[in-house]
This record gives structure tokens, sequence and C-alpha cells, in this order.
């Protein structure tokens, strides 16, 4: 498409279509957003494009000097046979329309946008996020129109069955997103009834297939085939898929997709083969799983795959060996390790696979001698003097490391350690 286009520079849409009064709020802002010395597509008279048009700054190429592109102009009216689509919410590219707007549906997110004439969307208009920006001097014309964290200057509206602002006071009540039994926010019924995918419930899911380049609100034919497509890109997908293709098959598709579609899994599959399963795949996959399969081996394998303290692993399986794994994993796991599980060996553990950061703190709580740790940290061999050294070094630690390693048998590795470490040895031992 970009081949319709010709390249000017930020010079011309300035001096041409003052596109620094036109885009944000103020000339200031747009100097201070956009790059100088920068490019535009420029498009003179309608276009009419074929398809979807994709209005993100990863589709744009450099400009032939090597620097950005920073949008498109088009000097006429814009007619896009399938959706407008802006997905990114942080920032985008400029969109300058000398006219009206004709599309299916219209997604906009961070992409600053003017258009001069009208917006006529067959469908659906869906501004989202607040680093966006828009402005329409017509009317904003569709059947369904959601403006969802978004900062939309004041804008003439015919809207003939569903508007939803959360910024507009004059948002019909009825339109307000409402709470489902776990407390996350669901669309309003009023919007519900008009999708043609009954099972969609947030806006999220409405922009999702919107960017896919979906219909939302026409009636489509829908086979298995089509919801595998659906969970292949996004396993949060396998929410909205009907019992009836809802197959271990297409399950197992969107498992491979993500581990949190275990959550979407009718309850008759969640079975303890299927959890020794996920659970080697993923130790998170415990966090979906209902409490009657979970079980001290199952704990044992999830842990060797990631499962986290706290988020996956009940605390009642809890044991040594559990936490041991848990903090060599991911070291910041000790903040849920119960006081009865710290011990020596899980403190020499801790500084030795990183910082130890709260490593006074964890003794204190478990009235365990720091001094003891370093020391079997040290005993358990040269290569363990890293973090003691980077970390913990003292006057103490250094004479506990000096009397066991400065020896023949190790005079090559600790005259180096010593030379990349002089500066802290004399600070902890005043020479």
């Amino acid at each position: 498409m970009q081949h319709t286009f010709q390249l000017v520079p930020k010079t011309t849409v300035i001096t041409r279509y003052q596109l620094d009064s036109r885009i944000f709020e103020s000339p200031e802002a747009f100097h201070e957003l956009t790059d100088p010395d920068t490019w535009y597509y420029l498009h003179e008279g309608n276009l009419n494009i074929n398809g979807h048009f994709v209005i993100e700054l990863d589709n744009l190429p450099e400009g032939p000097d090597g620097k950005h592109i920073e949008g498109y102009i088009i000097d006429g009216d814009l007619h896009v046979s399938g959706n407008i689509i802006n997905d990114i919410g942080d920032y985008g590219p400029v969109l300058y329309v000398a006219g009206n707007i004709t599309c299916q549906s219209l997604l906009i997110g961070g992409a600053p946008t003017r258009v001069t004439g009208d917006i006529i969307a067959k469908e659906m208009i869906l501004l989202h996020y607040n680093h966006g920006w828009m402005k329409c001097d017509g009317v904003f014309r569709a059947p369904v129109m959601v403006v969802n964290d978004y900062h939309l200057p004041e804008a003439n509206k015919n809207i003939t069955q569903f508007y939803y602002n959360d910024r507009d006071p004059e948002m019909p009540a009825e339109n307000e997103c409402q709470e489902d039994d776990n407390g996350d926010d669901v669309i309003s019924p009023n919007l519900s009834h008009l999708l043609n995918d009954q099972l969609t419930t947030t806006f999220e899911e409405i922009q999702q297939d919107l960017a896919a380049g979906e219909t939302v609100l026409a009636p489509v034919e829908r086979d298995a085939n089509w919801y595998l497509q659906r969970v292949q890109r996004n396993y949060n997908d396998l929410k909205r898929v009907p019992t009836t293709y809802k197959t271990p098959e297409l399950c197992h598709a969107a498992l491979q997709k993500g581990i949190g579609a275990l959550k979407y899994f009718p309850q008759a599959m969640l079975t303890p083969a299927l959890a020794v399963e996920v659970a080697a795949i993923d130790g998170m996959a415990l966090r979906y799983l209902p409490d009657e399969l979970i079980t001290s081996e199952l704990c044992h394998l999830a842990v060797k795959h990631g499962a986290l303290l706290r988020s996956d692993i009940p605390e009642q399986f809890y044991d040594a060996d559990i936490i041991l794994q848990s903090v060599r994993y991911r070291d910041f796991q000790m903040e849920y390790v119960p006081v009865a599980y710290i011990t020596e060996e899980l403190m020499a553990e801790y500084v030795k696979i990183g910082r130890g950061a709260w490593l006074d703190r964890y003794c204190q709580s478990a009235n365990i001698s720091k001094e003891r740790v370093l020391q079997s940290v040290i005993d358990s061999g040269f290569n363990s003097l890293e973090p003691v050294f980077s970390w913990h070094l003292s006057a103490t630690t250094y004479q506990y490391a000096k009397a066991k390693y400065d020896t023949p048998e190790y005079r090559t590795e600790w005259d180096n350690l010593i030379l990349r470490f002089g500066n802290k040895v004399k600070r902890v031992t005043n020479t």
C-alpha cells in the first residue's frame, strides 16, 4: 500500500497542512512529541484501501536518510473496506485525514489522530488507552462507540446502539461496566447482546478481535478450525470457545500457547494425569489446578519447573527441599519462606545464588549467626568467594577466607581475586 504514498519532510506537512497546530493540543506539544527532520507518507486525493489499514510504528521503515517516518497524511477522504487498526496504546504513527473516514471498524490507541470530516464506522469505534489523542472535527457515526481510558476532546456523535465513555458524565448509566463473581469488570449487557460472540465479556477482548480484523457485530459462521486458529493466536480465547468445540485437542493447542489456558479447561479434563503433565511443562500450572489435585509429589515436580512459593505451592506442602529449590530458582522467594524453614544451610545457598541482599534481616528473624552462614559459604569452595567478596566482605570474612585459600594450592586464584577486590580489601582491613 505504501507505493500509493509519497514521502515528504516534516517541514512540508507543517507549511502545507499546519500539522503542528492540528495534531495534539498545541504546536508546542507537537514539536515536543515528534522528532525533527522526520518524514511523512502523503497521499493526495481520496484513498481507497481494500482490506485493513494497520497503523503501527513497527510497520514503518526508515526514511531515505535514516530518519523516522512519523505517520500518514491523507489529503482527501479515506475509505477502508476492513478495519483501521492501531492496537498499541503507547504512542504510534500520526494519522491526519483531511476529509472523511469510512471503515468497517476503527481501533485507535496511541496513534495521534485528526480527522477534519466525519468518522463513519459500519460496526464500531473503539478508542483505548490514555496515551492516545484524537480529534474529529465532524461527527462520529457508528452503531457502537467505546472510549476506554482515553482522553477524547469534546466531539459530536451519532451513535445509534451503544455508547460507552468512562470519562463522559453523560454516558448512560446502564452502559457502565459491571463486576462478575471474581470482582473483574465485564461489559454491560446492553453491549454484550449486540456482539456476534456472546462469550465476549471485556473491552480488551473486543479490542483483540478488532486488531485481528474481525467483525464484531455482524453474524458470522464459526467452525472448529476457526476456534483452533483463535486459541493459537491467544490462549486466553479458550474462555470464548463454546462447549461444543472445546475438545481435548483444542484445549491442548491452547495449552501450547500458554499454561494459563488451564483456567478455561472443562472440569472433566482436569485429571491427575493432566496435572503431572502440565506441572512438568511449567510449575506455575499449579495455580490453575483444583485443590484436590495438588499433592506433595506434584509440588516437588512443579518446583523443579518454576513453581513459585505462595502463588503456586500451598504452604501445607512446604518442606526443606521445596524451599531450597524455590530459592535457588528465584532468590526473591526468600520473602515468602516461613521462619521455621530458615536454616544456616538455606542462608548459605541464598548467598551463593545471588546477592543475599536481605541476609541480615533473615538471619535475625530466625536467630541465626550471619558470621557462621558466611563461613559456611567460604568453606563450600573457592568459587563461592565471589558473592562474599562482592556483597558481604568484612575484616572477619576476609581473614577467614585468607586463612583457607591464601595457600600454594590456590595461589593464582587467590592473587587474581585480591587484584579484583583490592580496594574493598584495603577498606575492610585498613591497609
